[in-house]
């Protein structure tokens, strides 16, 4: 049971050293803080995009009512 739940664990790590940039490059512990980091960033990247696109939505929306 114990080599089933450490090889899934080691699996997992592989994964995740392939999803965060710089993941291969650090030991496992370290790996969570980088992936902790770049998931912050990749919300602020989200939130900003959505930001863009309502304020794209609300020009658009305001150049058809304009008439342009």
């Amino acid at each position: 049971m114990r080599r089933l739940r450490a090889a899934a664990v080691a699996r997992r790590v592989r994964e995740l050293r392939r999803l965060v940039p710089g993941g291969e490059a650090v030991p496992a512990g370290r790996l969570l803080l980088r992936a902790a980091g770049y998931v912050a960033e990749l919300r602020a990247r989200v939130e900003l995009l959505r930001a863009l696109a309502a304020l794209l939505t609300a020009s658009c929306a305001a150049a058809d009512d304009d008439g342009g």
